[in-house]
């Protein structure tokens, strides 16, 4: 399962297309549509896939196989690579009239797609369809609206959660749980690497996500303002997270890797000395096989809570996107594709495949889920973390400047930069991408 692919600089069609397009979504509902009717022909529907490619797969397999050969669609699955390069590919589709009918990408794009009216408003097709979306209510979904409406589907859900080798907590007398507080964690850390000599915790900074979810836990800080327009990436919160990282680092109890060092990240799971890391409960399963084949128990708990058991996470993972493009009824042959693909059965495989959390309540109901929650219980965990769950920035700039940051904080740790200063100058930049 891929969990993530390299991240690359946005194209400059994406500046582009944001300066052509910008302003043209709809953010009231459009007028009604027509249902799907089903033709003597079928109906060809191309469906580009992100992040988990042979779960994806498998489940337009399954489409095909059952509801599409019922209704005459039949949708096919390109994969297009990681979220930031579908995110290119969309924008570049759309320069060139070649969008999908339907595609997956990452939870916080839904504001820049619609500004850039490459997507649908999907209320006039929920309309027609009296699709209930109630069964949708786990984690924020904020990242799922534009104003008061629904421009995608949850696909994936995901949580940022904190990693622990059980197998040596046990043996040095640690907390299997590992620690509940960042006021325990540098206590937690010294015992680890006290035994092994080795950094006890290695902090991939490949995805801003994960920083997001730090942010919020240990100082109650968000990345951005309100309103989106200014940074708070300088704040004293967030000098006080970058300065506890920095120390901890000196003291050789967290390993920071650089963006590009995923190889040294994957090997640091299936590392008998590596007590803790932070990264997504979608690759759950995958890590636990890793540590398995060396002998490691890999647990899963919350990220630690800040100062009065502060706790916040950010809700990751990918959403479905109806594209502005093909005839009405392919739309409405797109839409029933995307409820299909939403629906209770469909979301409980996606999550017992992968890692990801269930889109829908009634999943967690399912035989399947329950099953594997029994089997993996670190999906409960997760579940519970998502009472403290929180929106992403939606600004359709926000993955430059995630790109922005990550690379700019590394550089304070790699380089023993100035914090204050490196992070001015940082809120600058960001600044200046929030309002260009």
């Amino acid at each position: 399962m891929k969990v993530w692919g390299k991240r690359v600089a946005p194209l400059l069609a994406t500046v582009a297309l944001t300066a052509v397009l910008a302003g043209c979504a709809t953010t009231e509902a459009e007028s009604s549509v027509a249902a799907y009717e089903k033709g003597d022909s079928v109906t060809e529907l191309n469906f580009w896939t992100s992040a988990v490619e042979d779960v994806n797969q498998n489940l337009v397999d399954q489409f095909n196989e059952t509801k599409g050969a019922e209704l005459n669609i039949h949708v096919n699955a390109e994969y297009q690579g990681d979220y930031w390069e579908m995110q290119q590919k969309i924008n570049a589709a759309a320069i060139a009239g070649t969008l999908p009918n339907v595609f997956i990408d990452e939870v916080a794009m839904t504001k820049g797609f619609a500004d850039s009216d490459i997507i649908a408003n999907l209320e006039p097709f929920m309309e027609t369809d009296k699709f209930d979306t109630s069964d949708f209510k786990i984690g924020d979904l904020g990242n799922l609206y534009l104003g008061e409406d629904l421009y995608a589907f949850p696909h994936m859900r995901s949580v940022p959660v904190m990693y622990v080798n059980k197998t040596l907590a046990a043996k040095e007398g640690l907390d299997p749980n590992g620690p509940a507080t960042f006021a325990e964690l540098e206590a937690y850390l010294q015992t680890a690497y006290d035994a092994t000599g080795q950094p006890p915790m290695y902090l991939f900074n490949y995805d801003f996500w994960v920083m997001e979810a730090l942010l919020h836990s240990y100082s109650d800080t968000n990345v951005v303002n309100e309103d989106e327009t200014k940074s708070n990436i300088n704040s004293e919160g967030a000098v006080k997270l970058i300065s506890f990282i920095e120390d901890l680092e000196s003291k050789g109890l967290i390993k920071v890797l650089g963006v590009t060092d995923k190889d040294a990240y994957y090997a640091s799971i299936a590392n008998p000395g590596t007590a803790l890391i932070f990264s997504s409960v979608g690759g759950y399963k995958t890590f636990a096989g890793m540590a398995a084949e060396s002998g490691i128990d890999l647990g899963v708990s919350m990220i630690p809570a800040g100062e009065d058991g502060k706790r916040g996470v950010p809700v990751g993972g990918s959403n479905t996107y109806l594209a502005n493009t093909g005839t009405d009824n392919e739309k409405a042959a797109a839409f029933e594709f995307m409820k299909w693909l939403s629906d209770t059965e469909q979301a409980a495989y996606a999550s017992a495949n992968t890692g990801y959390l269930p889109t829908r309540l009634t999943s967690l109901d399912t035989d399947l889920m329950k099953e594997t929650i029994a089997a993996f219980p670190g999906y409960k965990v997760a579940s519970d973390e998502l009472e403290f769950s929180k929106m992403r920035p939606m600004t359709g700039t926000y993955h430059e400047i995630e790109d922005l940051m990550g690379t700019r904080i590394n550089d304070i740790w790699l380089e023993n930069l100035p914090i204050q200063d490196s992070l001015d100058t940082l809120a600058k930049e960001v600044d200046d991408i929030l309002n260009r």
